[in-house]
């Protein structure tokens, strides 16, 4: 007596399809747009900080350049910072999810520009600069003290977070990097004088490349991670 014979076997499901690898972003095309931000916005900003620090700022240290220190600024900026950029993270997948993941090339390229450049120009220009002048004429009329200090903070971090507008940024992005310019304004004004414009620079680096950098590639892994739970 023979075995009943194995049935046979049905079509087979046809296997998910493999996910399309995400779009990427390279050094050629992030260079298209840092030369140009950094001709017409960065090196603007550079100017008026020179200008007002030659004639009227009180030279360098007038506008937070001054000695380098390893506690205060270094150590202190990398605790504010890294949560900063962290929160940044999270709050770029909230507000902007679409992502452009950097090539490795591409994402220390824009690193540097955030961390080297990007960051020293807009805090000696924000900070340094249009802070150091909003908290003196509040000064005027209020006089001198943590009043005064405080309106010029405040009005310096309104404008900040409003002239990102300039870039079609969306009203919550515009939330968010307020919010961000109120940390870096406090990291500055909260300072003993002679106030270090270093301190805000690390914070300001870190938070931005989170957002506009980092962010991407946390994006993608998301989205990666995403898909592999789907499956």
């Amino acid at each position: 007596m023979s075995l009943p014979s194995t049935p046979a076997e049905g079509p087979r499901a046809p296997a998910p399809p493999e996910p399309s690898p995400p779009p990427r972003s390279t050094v050629r095309a992030t260079w298209r747009w840092v030369w140009k931000d950094t001709a017409f916005r960065l090196v603007p900003f550079a100017a008026a900080t020179a200008v007002y620090a030659r004639f009227w700022g009180g030279g360098a240290a007038g506008v937070g350049i001054i000695g380098f220190s390893v506690p205060r600024d270094l150590l202190l900026g990398l605790a504010i910072g890294v949560p900063l950029a962290g929160a940044a993270l999270v709050f770029r997948r909230a507000v902007a999810p679409r992502f452009l993941l950097p090539t490795a090339a591409d994402q220390a390229f824009q690193t540097t520009f955030y961390l080297a450049l990007n960051a020293p120009m807009e805090e000696l220009f924000w900070r340094g600069t249009v802070q150091t002048l909003a908290v003196r004429a509040a000064e005027l009329a209020l006089g001198t003290g943590g009043l005064a200090a405080g309106a010029g903070w405040a009005a310096t971090t309104a404008v900040f977070g409003a002239y990102h507008r300039l870039g079609s940024w969306s009203w919550r992005s515009i939330a968010g990097v307020t919010a961000a310019g109120g940390v870096f304004g406090l990291a500055y004004v909260l300072q003993p004088t002679p106030r270090s414009i270093w301190l805000p620079t690390i914070i300001h680096g870190l938070a931005t490349a989170g957002f506009l950098s980092w962010g991407d590639a946390a994006l993608a892994w998301w989205a990666r991670r995403g898909g592999e739970r789907s499956q």
